[in-house]
């Protein structure tokens, strides 16, 4: 009789799948050997796991500007974000194997499914380390003895208004000074996806510097310390709560604020709000990423996955408050010195972070710093985000291939190599001049579309199979 994270318990042999062993811990053979945590709690743990699926970082950049959000937000976390998170948890601590291996072992029609979290992550990390090379880029620029996007002094801000020395109301096709440095400067952005243009030398090596790193973090494995679950857990907070304080403090961050707390119920009847909460959820926690059964199959068989889960979504859902509530608060402050709505002033989408963060970090004492710390969380944190989805990619190809991988390619570091070239070389066509439009049309469909999908699917192997393995 084993505890199951619930008031009841459940028979060892009720769950026992083929090709399991006999002890209580019910492991198979390992892939590369358990992660083990020694000095860490399993709710740490897990948070940790959260922290690197990539749902932090898109806790803070994937904030959706809609009004009317929050409620259809907080319904859709508790209706279908905290039973999918669970549900993840159980298949991969239950079978002790990648997304592929532990879907069809609970129900091998929905080995499919598996697959389909597998292609995402390729996809994903394809195309998720060009944020990490803006980050690269952005550290580099904030060495500068003045932000360049601190004012509307530059060149080549034609179309720039700051608000500064002036009590005149900005044309409606003004924009401040980040949203130009980042469409004019860092991205020469071209006129439409039609118009690819060249490659940005700049970009190219951020880009390989950017897999350089991911790939000697990953070539023997991940294994996190203790100390590195508390940094990763605490610092990115610290930092979000001085950037907190700024945005509070800034002309016009009322209004922001506002327009993010006070729902307009006439939207609710949109089919389109409930869409976009469900999917800010599936993306913040990582539902049908595959990278949270990845993470779960190395728990020990007995550990409280019912507390991992209100732990990760109630981080998720603080973290998400957080990072709207700075947006909102910057975007205020940007309608009021551009004379905008705040509809108009910025649209959503990958840039978002980049275009409002900077604003509330060029206004803060010590810019450069803070500039520099900003950006190198982002990097960590988008690492991070790296190291879990080519795992997902790197544990499902060493359950479906072991003999083949050991055979021709016989090391663990090869593996990796291969899975990081290919994917950088998927990924080249992002940072051309018109990459930003192929970057989010890949986005949508990857992370929004084929998301909610996968996310059906597996509900569907839940209601099917969750009596037969994991008890009455």
């Amino acid at each position: 009789m084993v505890n199951v994270g619930t008031d009841r318990k459940v028979e060892v042999q009720e769950v026992r799948l083929e090709g399991w062993s006999s002890n209580n811990n019910m492991r198979p053979v390992d892939r590369h050997g358990p992660i083990r945590h020694s000095s860490s709690s399993p709710v740490l743990v897990m948070l940790w796991a959260w922290a690197t699926s990539g749902a932090f970082l898109i806790s803070v950049i994937r904030v959706v500007v809609e009004s009317a959000f929050l409620i259809p937000y907080f319904l859709m976390l508790f209706l279908c974000g905290i039973p999918a998170l669970l549900m993840e948890l159980a298949v991969g601590q239950y079978t002790r194997r990648g997304p592929i291996a532990a879907l069809a072992k609970i129900c091998p029609l929905l080995k499919g499914a598996g697959v389909g979290t597998v292609v995402i992550s390729f996809i994903l990390c394809t195309y998720y380390n060009v944020i990490i090379a803006w980050a690269i880029y952005y550290i580099a620029q904030s060495f500068n003895s003045e932000l360049p996007w601190s004012s509307c002094n530059a060149t080549w801000t034609v179309n720039c208004f700051d608000g500064y020395g002036t009590n005149v109301t900005a044309p409606n096709g003004s924009k401040s000074a980040p949203e130009e440095f980042f469409n004019e400067i860092m991205l020469e952005k071209s006129s439409g996806i039609t118009e690819m243009g060249s490659v940005r030398l700049s970009f190219l090596l951020a880009l390989v510097a950017a897999w350089v790193l991911v790939y000697f973090s990953l070539w023997k494995s991940i294994r996190p310390s203790g100390r590195v679950v508390y940094v990763t857990a605490t610092l990115p907070y610290l930092l979000i709560g001085a950037f907190l304080w700024r945005a509070f403090t800034l002309p016009g961050a009322t209004k922001g604020l506002q327009y993010f707390f006070e729902p307009k119920w006439e939207l609710l009847t949109h089919a389109e709000v409930w869409v976009n909460a469900a999917t800010q959820n599936f993306n913040s926690i990582g539902i049908a990423y595959g990278s949270l059964i990845a993470f779960s199959s190395y728990n020990k068989f007995t550990n409280n996955i019912v507390m991992d889960t209100w732990a990760i979504s109630l981080t998720n859902c603080f973290t998400s408050i957080l990072a709207g509530t700075i947006v909102f608060s910057t975007l205020g402050n940007i309608a009021h010195e551009t004379g905008k709505e705040i509809d108009d002033v910025v649209s959503e989408g990958p840039g978002l972070v980049f275009m409002v963060y900077p604003q509330a970090l060029s206004k803060m004492p010590y810019a450069n710093v803070w500039a520099v710390l900003f950006f190198s969380m982002m990097l960590v944190l988008g690492l991070d985000s790296q190291f879990a989805t080519v795992e997902v990619i790197i544990t499902s190809m060493q359950d479906a291939f072991p003999g083949w991988i050991q055979k021709h390619l016989k090391r663990h570091e090869v593996l990796v190599l291969i899975v990081c070239v290919f994917s950088f070389l998927f990924g080249i066509p992002n940072i051309t001049q018109g990459g930003i439009y192929f970057f989010q049309l890949i986005d949508h469909y990857t992370a929004v579309v084929s998301l909610m999908y996968l996310a059906f699917f597996e509900s569907l192997l839940w209601f099917k199979q969750r009596e037969q393995h994991f008890g009455r």
